[in-house]
């Protein structure tokens, strides 16, 4: 039995290396309505070399905002949906320790961005910061320029029973709470937070929301790959929910899978269900994904340079 164990051990080994280099191809599918993934764009900007986070302008129609990575700079950049480089804003103050993900929503009229300080890859960190800012004036963008703003708040956070790792961050401005998403656990966990806590000395605690389920585990050969589409496949790494407070999408670094919350019900309870899984994005390292401000396109974007933005669109 021995030498046919390892000849099958052998053969997924090679079938493995062989698709290490090349993530599977996406292939555009209709799924409940939802046709995609389909190319976008095409952002080339050496600056943005790590795309982590994704958020559609509240001021602009066809404006996305990026964050890059951990290590980097304390900079939101703007790009147009077709990969067009616009300019960038620093926001004063603020430390890049680990960006994972950008939010934006609109309150009393007003327009805001946030960006998380939320990646925690060993589950170490004391505490984890959002830093608000009102969006700029996209008038107001130069591609050889940067802006500089204040934060408008600064909200500190930790998770009840100790640090999680963590790689996205949604506002729900119909609840006017921020969500996240843990990214190691299995099944991950949502956690809440009030969007209007108050800059303080101490940090605020998330409340524990619930599980969200429905996320397939890599199965097969793909199981056995040590890249992001390979074993960690089911792992989330950004979020975004639709202004209207109805659909959330979290991407995967396998798929994109979306949650729709019926009337009266809680973001709990949506979550508890199984997502709708969409077609496979087949990119290197997705990392950020939103919604249009109308919620019938999402966007999906990976790190690297070039880095592709693929769309998947409601067609109902």
């Amino acid at each position: 039995m021995r030498p046919r164990f390892t000849a099958t051990v052998g053969l997924l080994l090679m079938a493995a290396t062989a698709a290490c280099s090349t993530p599977p191809s996406a292939i555009t599918t209709d799924v409940a309505g939802w046709h995609g993934p389909v190319p976008g764009g095409t952002i080339h900007q050496a600056t943005v070399n790590e795309a982590s986070g994704l958020a559609p302008s509240r001021r602009a129609e066809n404006l996305l905002w990026i964050n890059n990575d951990s290590g980097g700079e304390p900079v939101l950049y703007a790009v147009n949906t077709d990969g067009t480089y616009r300019g960038a804003v620093r926001i004063n103050g603020a430390v890049n320790y680990d960006w994972e993900d950008v939010a934006s929503f609109a309150i009393d009229g007003r327009a805001y961005l946030l960006a998380a300080d939320v990646g925690d890859n060993n589950a170490t960190r004391a505490e984890c910061v959002l830093y608000i800012i009102a969006e700029p004036d996209p008038a107001e963008l130069k591609p050889d320029a940067e802006l500089a703003v204040d934060p408008v708040r600064v909200i500190r956070y930790v998770y009840p029973g100790g640090p999680r790792d963590c790689e996205n961050v949604a506002v729900d401005a119909t609840e006017r709470a921020i969500y996240v998403v843990s990214k190691r656990t299995k099944p991950p966990i949502a956690y809440r937070l009030p969007l209007e806590a108050a800059t303080a000395v101490a940090p605020v605690t998330a409340e524990r929301v619930g599980e969200v389920n429905g996320i397939a585990e890599p199965a097969g050969p793909l199981a056995l790959l040590s890249v992001p589409w390979g074993k960690w496949r089911a792992s989330p790494c950004s979020l975004d929910i639709s202004a209207d407070g109805r659909r959330a999408v979290l991407l995967t670094y396998g798929e994109p899978y979306l949650y729709e919350r019926r009337d009266g019900e809680t973001w709990a309870a949506a979550f508890a269900r199984d997502g709708l899984q969409l077609g496979s994005h087949g990119l290197p390292q997705a990392e950020g994904a939103c919604f249009s401000p109308d919620g019938r396109v999402i966007y999906v974007v990976t790190e690297g340079t070039p880095a592709p933005l693929l769309t998947y669109t409601l067609t109902q």
